[in-house]
Formats: C-alpha cells, sequence, structure tokens
C-alpha cells in the first residue's frame, strides 16, 4: 500500500452509538495514473495522544503494476471510527501533503444524532517527510467486525441474503538508522508478550486494542530511542458474502 498523490476534502459525520462515540469519514483524492486499486483510510496509533488533537491518518491505495496510463484520476475512500476523549479532529495525508477536518463546538457524545454534520471547515498544508536509512513493516495481526447485511437479496431457488464485514490488518512500521536495532526491538517486545496482548484484543472483537497498541509501542520506543519512528496502522477493507 502506498499514500496517493493528493487528497482534495475531507467529510465527518457523527454517527449516534450505544456505548462509544463514532464519526464517519469521507476523503477524495487524485491518483497520478490508471491501474490504482483498494483506496482505504489507515489511522495511527499514538504512544501519547497529540497535543493539538488532530488524528493523523494516511489515504493509501495499492499501487498499480505493468503498464499505465499517465492520467490524473478520482479516488474516493471512506472510514468509520471510534472517537477518543482527546480527538479535535482529523488530518489526512497523501504524498502532496494534507487536509485537515476539524470539530467544532461540543465533544461528540455516544448518544448525538445520526448522520449530523461534525465538520466541514478543511486547511490544507505540506506533509513532513523524514528521511530513515531503514524501514521495517511488519503484519501484527488481522480480525473482522461490523457484521451486517448489505441489503441485497437473490433467490435460486431460496432466498439468501448478502452479507458484509469490515477486515482489518493491523501493521507496525518502523524507521530509523539502525535496522538491526528496529528489529531486536521488535523482537523484545515479542518476547514481553505485547504481541500476544494486541492478539488478545483482536480474536475479542478490538476490546482493549487501542491500550494493548499504546503499550506496545511504548515498549517499542523506549528501547530504540532517539532517531526513530514508530506508528501502527489499522487498514481494513469491506469483504461480501452470500448466507
Amino acid at each position: 500500500m502506498s499514500l496517493i498523490m493528493q487528497v482534495d476534502t475531507v467529510d465527518m459525520h457523527n454517527v449516534g452509538a450505544p456505548f462509544h462515540p463514532m464519526t464517519f469519514l469521507v476523503a477524495h483524492g487524485q491518483v497520478s495514473s490508471s491501474g490504482w486499486s483498494a483506496p482505504q483510510l489507515a489511522p495511527r496509533y499514538y504512544v501519547v495522544p497529540p497535543a493539538d488533537g488532530m488524528w493523523d491518518i494516511d489515504f493509501i491505495a495499492d499501487a498499480p503494476s505493468g503498464t499505465v496510463l499517465n492520467v490524473v484520476l478520482p479516488v474516493s475512500a471512506s472510514r468509520l471510527i471510534e472517537v477518543p476523549e482527546w480527538f479535535k479532529g482529523v488530518r489526512v495525508h497523501a504524498e502532496q501533503g494534507f487536509v485537515e477536518a476539524k470539530h467544532f463546538g461540543k465533544a461528540l457524545s455516544a448518544t448525538s444524532a445520526t448522520g449530523s454534520v461534525v465538520a466541514s471547515h478543511m486547511q490544507k498544508g505540506v506533509a513532513p517527510l523524514a528521511a530513515a536509512a531503514a524501514i521495517v513493516s511488519t503484519d501484527l495481526a488481522i480480525y473482522d467486525d461490523s457484521f451486517q447485511p448489505t441489503g441485497n437479496t437473490k433467490f435460486d431457488p431460496w432466498p439468501h441474503v448478502e452479507m458484509k464485514k469490515l477486515r482489518h490488518h493491523l501493521t507496525l512500521t518502523v524507521s530509523g538508522p539502525d535496522e538491526q536495532k528496529i528489529r531486536n526491538c521488535i523482537n523484545q517486545a515479542v518476547g514481553a508478550g505485547l504481541l500476544v496482548a494486541i492478539a488478545a484484543a483482536y480474536t475479542t472483537g478490538g476490546l482493549g486494542l487501542s491500550a494493548a497498541v499504546t503499550a506496545f509501542l511504548s515498549s517499542l520506543t523506549s528501547c530504540l530511542g532517539n532517531g526513530f519512528e514508530a506508528k501502527v496502522d489499522d487498514r481494513s477493507c469491506w469483504i461480501t458474502w452470500w448466507t
């Protein structure tokens, strides 16, 4: 997966939920050629919540392979996210900068009305690029949630209902000047059982996932020290099937 060329607009919509406040993100952007597929919004996880309350999210897609057309094409992606207490908005990143959507007024609540517009203000900027001698990326866990019918039904000869679920891929990416140190620190976190805690959170439908990821990143960054950057991306896609 790679960052798309450019993000143009980002909209947030408050979603009523019985237990946790949620927001539905919709982003539109552009890719630099034909052949891009599976666009996604991939949130980042933090050891310490950002001081400005802005949640960084990468606008990514599968890059093309082989022969492509050198044309600029539109691309869109959406994602439902659970809103943490520190949340003030999102900053959606692309290869050529980012767009911010900020929440104004009262904090989101679990009982707020479904579909109400939370923010439409957008601010463009340039995403900082950090040079690194080594980048190590590894999958941490995979789990499914948001099981629901799509609304489609077919008869052959009895009725079948189309269902969908959201498949999450949790991926760790670490960059810095020393690849061996990166791998040693990841192995140290594995030995401490921190990856097991993340996997356990996934098998219980994501309960305690944020705390498990924060503990893992805290241990990892303490081991790595200065000059390294670690992030965990939660990338997801919808999967459909017939009953």
